[in-house]
């Protein structure tokens, strides 16, 4: 008895340890549950799961593991704590959240093996059903819900005009957003199939084809409110309240749509009342399985082995992020042909991009003959979850004032630093345009890959010397002669890098 509540404590407290080192991960999925987004239902979600495991609760029993199969648990433990670690110094959130449910997971396999994992498999599904890492879904629901916007109205003659997510009538514009995409119907939807074949206790086969139901009337509730909301718009001139509160009105649109799916699982997918002899048959086989496994004298040795591999992380993941220059800023070079008008301001009257948690920024101007380039640096002395050079709130340029004509690579010719920058084409009149280019510093890198500057990031930190910096040179023109312009900007960023040629 001493040794099962032991080995329950372990685990307990090895889940603890694991949730207070990823503090930042499940409060930035707090925050994606508390929002309005499309993983808004996270919290009724979590208390459904919760359920789930306490009604399982009996079957999180404790067996001796054999050794391949605890060495099999061990790496997979490992391998997740590994890109949870990459995961934290790169930054990137969803690859934190995947990386901090697969650890549990693990956590649970190396603790109570293979079988106690089978049979929590539905809580655990559910649970990563309603965590915010499947964003990567919303582009292809978006087109569709883009062609629903499309050639439904046109079934009924309104004439819908179409520009890449942009649906344009007689009455008005209308965005299909990324949030309007039904990601977040298709998500309640899977989480509610699931939720019905366990308690109607559904074979695997019944329970795919309830999903399969599921996210089907999901993707046509999301395409019914498009569809209504065009209409509507048109033949209101954007006047009704439907427009302007499309949000609430799809979920009572969702709601309306569920009703028919609520008879649907309960007319033809309850099994609920009957008890089949291949449940019998899978329980007994299970009790054998677990009976016949090679069994040790005490898996103590196993659950203190696997704590101490969780601890090392633990210390790593706050060590490793320590170590930072707390002076760092980018070297300012010296430009040939250049004259440097003003240097080291931190604010610019005619140009303000925003980094978000950078240590200091800084603006530079040169001129040369009648050219004036301005360069703005963004130092991070260390990066940290919203707080980090690449993130989807940093801009260079501000939306309401200026629209983007072009966005590219620019080649620099015989650059030995950089072989190309990223490239902006701006326009805000007529007779005024702007070019940006941009890349980053990380530790002696120099690139304007993300993905390569996320690799150099992990790198630095590794090392120790995580400071990194953003570079960006803007050029303001006429727009008569964009290629002249752009080899103008080519030039400077080319005598930017190589200050001693």
């Amino acid at each position: 008895m001493f040794k099962r509540i032991s080995e329950h404590f372990l685990f307990i407290a090895s889940l603890i340890l694991l949730s207070t080192v990823n503090v930042s991960v499940l409060l930035s999925i707090f925050d994606e549950w508390n929002s309005d987004g499309p993983y808004s239902h996270g919290f009724l979600g979590i208390l459904v799961v919760c359920y789930v495991f306490y009604l399982q609760r009996k079957n999180l029993t404790t067996i001796a593991l054999s050794k391949q199969q605890y060495g099999f648990g061990l790496c997979c433990l490992v391998a997740s704590l590994l890109i949870a670690l990459v995961a934290q110094l790169s930054s990137i959130q969803q690859l934190q959240q995947l990386a901090f449910f697969s650890s549990m997971l693990s956590l649970i396999f190396c603790f109570y093996g293979w079988s106690v994992v089978k049979s929590f498999f539905v809580p655990l599904l559910m649970l990563l059903l309603i965590l915010p890492v499947w964003n990567v879904l919303q582009f292809p629901l978006r087109e569709l819900s883009t062609q629903a916007g499309q050639w439904g109205p046109e079934l009924i003659g309104i004439a819908v005009d179409r520009d890449h997510f942009r649906l344009s009538t007689a009455g008005g514009m209308f965005d299909v957003e990324p949030a309007c995409s039904g990601l977040g119907f298709f998500m309640v939807s899977a989480l509610l199939a699931f939720c019905v074949g366990y308690f109607n206790k559904l074979s695997i086969k019944k329970t795919l084809w309830f999903l399969f139901i599921c996210l089907a009337i999901a993707i046509i509730a999301n395409w019914l409110r498009i569809i209504i909301i065009i209409v509507v718009g048109t033949y209101t001139e954007m006047n009704h309240f439907i427009v302007h509160d499309h949000l609430t009105f799809g979920w009572i649109v969702f709601a309306i749509c569920l009703l028919p799916l609520i008879y649907i699982a309960r007319t033809y997918f309850d099994d609920s009342q009957k008890e089949t002899n291949q449940s019998i048959a899978n329980r007994t086989n299970e009790t054998l399985d677990a009976t016949s496994s090679p069994v040790n004298k005490s898996n103590k040795p196993q659950t203190i082995a696997t704590f101490s591999i969780l601890v090392l992380f633990v210390g790593a993941s706050y060590w490793i992020p320590s170590r930072y220059d707390e002076n760092y800023a980018l070297t300012i070079p010296n430009v040939k042909n250049y004259e440097m008008v003003s240097s080291d301001k931190s604010y610019s009257p005619n140009w303000k991009p925003y980094s978000q948690g950078a240590t200091k920024e800084r603006f530079f101007y040169y001129t040369k003959d009648a050219l004036g380039f301005q360069v703005y640096l963004a130092d991070y002395i260390k990066q940290e979850q919203a707080s980090e050079m690449i993130y989807v709130e940093n801009y260079l340029f501000n939306k309401q004032f200026w629209d983007r004509v072009e966005d590219k690579k620019l080649a620099l010719l015989n650059s030995q630093n950089l072989q190309e920058t990223n490239f902006l084409l701006l326009k805000k009149s007529s007779h005024r345009y702007r070019m940006i280019a941009s890349w980053y510093v990380i530790n002696g890198v120099l690139t304007s890959d993300k993905k390569i500057a996320k690799l150099a990031e992990v790198k630095s930190a590794l090392q120790g010397q995580p400071g990194a910096t953003l570079v960006a040179v803007s050029l303001d023109f006429d727009g008569k002669d964009i290629a002249a312009a752009e080899m103008q900007l080519s030039e400077f960023v080319y005598a930017y890098l190589h200050p001693s040629e």
